[in-house]
């Protein structure tokens, strides 16, 4: 990763080389578009928001040429990438203004927040318009005589309609986030070792936030209709932040308290075999909103400052 950072900041043709390299080949592997736009992050945050716009643009152009002599349509090729190498720009270069993931973060929610606000604003029933969209996935699922598949999958994601606006906005700004993540650690890999690891040890969302998504949870609660669902789908986007949170939180702790890193693995481990966790990780960020965990076993004596 270090050799693909290093490369990327030799120069502006390397940068451009490999943000259209990668977001092309990202429509047959897709996890290779967080690299794409990381490209865009990273440049940014070393160089500024001129020479983010300037990769960018050189960027799209070299998409468009590319895609000229592959079936993908150059527009839609670039119209695409661009949908996701401007947010990456623009968090980029919150991040190199504030130097805080976590200002960093809470940006991206409540961007994203007022993306759900917006598509319900925009929209006479989201939720109608996914479910006819779902309804047609469950039809060419039975078409191919998947019957028993289709049904379970046909009343899950039935059930989900009302929500997929908010866990679609969550994960584009899960994937922003990951990207910009990614950037930082190139960029601390280069230029300032062990600088990321201390970013994510102190990532943590503060109180605004934590009143923001009581706000939230008040309203979907005690509302009912547009409101309520609209709350919900906000939820779900701060939720997602959470989760960073969480991560920062666990990484923290499970570090200061000088934890095996096989304990560490474990936790990840038993999140993927067990869904239900990622609340568990959530409540635990949401109470850190309030509490400071690492703050108080720094002062409590737990560990000791230099951990």
């Amino acid at each position: 990763m270090q050799a693909i950072a290093r490369y990327i900041m030799r120069g502006r043709m390397q940068a451009i080389l490999v943000a259209a390299v990668a977001a092309l080949l990202s429509l047959l592997l897709p996890p290779l578009n967080y690299i794409s736009s990381a490209v865009i992050g990273l440049v940014t945050l070393r160089r500024g928001w001129r020479e983010g716009l300037i990769i960018i643009a050189g960027a799209a152009v070299a998409m468009a040429l590319f895609a000229g002599v592959t079936p993908v349509e150059p527009v839609r090729a670039v119209l695409l990438a661009a949908a996701i190498w401007v947010p990456a720009w623009l968090l980029a270069l919150v991040l190199r203004r504030t130097v805080s993931l976590s200002l960093a973060v809470s940006v991206a929610a409540l961007a994203g927040s007022l993306i759900v606000v917006a598509v319900y604003l925009g929209m006479d029933n989201p939720a109608l318009a996914w479910r006819d969209m779902l309804e047609h996935l469950v039809e060419q699922a039975q078409e191919q005589n998947e019957l028993v598949a289709a049904d379970a999958l046909g009343k899950m994601l039935l059930d989900a309609a009302p929500h997929m606006t908010g866990m679609m906005v969550a994960a584009l700004i899960l994937g922003l986030l990951l990207s910009l993540f990614l950037a930082r650690w190139w960029q601390a890999l280069l230029y300032n070792p062990g600088g990321f690891r201390r970013e994510v040890h102190a990532l943590r969302l503060g109180r605004y936030f934590a009143l923001a998504t009581l706000g939230a949870v008040v309203v979907s609660m005690a509302a009912s209709g547009w409101a309520a669902e609209v709350a919900a789908n906000v939820l779900i986007v701060m939720a997602a932040a959470y989760l960073l949170h969480a991560m920062g939180l666990l990484h923290g702790v499970m570090a200061a308290k000088g934890i095996h890193v096989a304990w560490l693995i474990t936790v990840y481990a038993i999140s993927l075999i067990l869904p239900q966790a990622v609340l568990l990780f959530v409540a635990a960020a949401f109470i850190d909103s309030w509490m400071d965990i690492r703050a108080r076993l720094i002062k409590d004596g737990s560990v000791s400052h230099d951990a």
